[in-house]
């Protein structure tokens, strides 16, 4: 698996579910990554560092889309800007474990998973409900 093969799936994925991905080259690496849920549109950042978080950050703004969470300059209150953050943390890594059943893996633990996508260490807790979550509805 390239970072390049998961990135043209979720890019695939969007084609798919009517979500418009804009990108350009000359964004700056430091610039985060946005989604706009009400014109279901995401504008994907190609440059970001660090270089492994690309296939995550990329399925963390889709999650935004899905669970048509608000944009974060709405958010008002940090407990709220924080469960959609979570929320589109999750929604990221399920579609980063459907990107791997689709390939015939199989993760043993959410930090195999998390290494695997480039997820930050600091989205422990969604990790570990999305994987056992994932875990049980394949039961």
């Amino acid at each position: 698996m390239t970072m390049d093969e998961v990135i043209d799936w979720l890019l695939a994925y969007c084609r798919h579910h009517g979500i418009t991905v804009v990108t350009c080259c000359e964004w700056p690496h430091d610039w985060p990554s946005q989604a706009n849920p009400k014109e279901r549109l995401v504008l994907y950042n190609p440059n970001w560092q660090p270089v492994n978080e690309r296939p995550f950050t990329l399925a963390h703004e889709i999650g935004h889309i899905l669970d048509q969470d608000p944009p974060a300059y709405a958010c008002e209150y940090v407990s709220v800007c924080e469960k959609y953050e979570s929320s589109g943390n999750r929604t990221a890594i399920c579609l980063l474990l459907q990107y791997s059943r689709t390939h015939g893996w199989h993760f043993q633990t959410p930090e195999a998973l998390m290494q695997t996508f480039g997820i930050p260490q600091s989205f422990i807790v969604d990790a570990e409900w999305a994987f056992w979550h994932r875990v049980q509805l394949l039961k």
